[in-house]
């Protein structure tokens, strides 16, 4: 199975799907769908790299937290994730990411924060499935 994502229609928020071979790689699919929604495809460069370690419940609540980080290095630190490592432990997320900064220019979409509701982490038999729904 490859790595993707998509923009589901959604009557007042944006709704994202993506997938992927492993567990680790969905949650980098799932940064990379938030950033191409948030820069509306614009190309990010990985020339910074930072380490990301947060807490989490499990996977589930683990990719809300991971991609609401992602959210917020993007619009209040000015950094936009381009690729990384991520390792998704029982109650953690560890991340080696790379991308740009100073790139407030390519935001242009306005995002809020990404929530629980119709949320999916699922493992299936052609890889890694997920789903969020982001305030707008």
């Amino acid at each position: 199975m490859t790595s993707g994502h998509r923009q589901l229609d959604h009557t007042a928020d944006v709704a994202l799907e993506f997938w992927a071979p492993s567990l680790d790689a969905l949650f980098v699919e799932g940064a990379r769908a938030v950033i191409d929604v948030l820069t509306e495809g614009a190309t990010i460069v990985g020339s910074v790299e930072d380490a990301i370690e947060l807490e989490a419940a499990d996977a589930e609540d683990g990719l809300v937290v991971w991609l609401n980080e992602i959210l917020y290095r993007a619009v209040y630190d000015d950094f936009l994730f381009g690729q990384g490592e991520v390792s998704v432990e029982e109650e953690r997320v560890v991340a080696t990411v790379r991308g740009e900064r100073g790139a407030a220019d390519k935001l242009a979409t306005e995002l809020k924060s990404v929530t629980y509701h119709h949320l999916l982490v699922e493992r299936r038999e052609d890889g890694w499935h997920g789903r969020v729904v982001i305030d707008v």
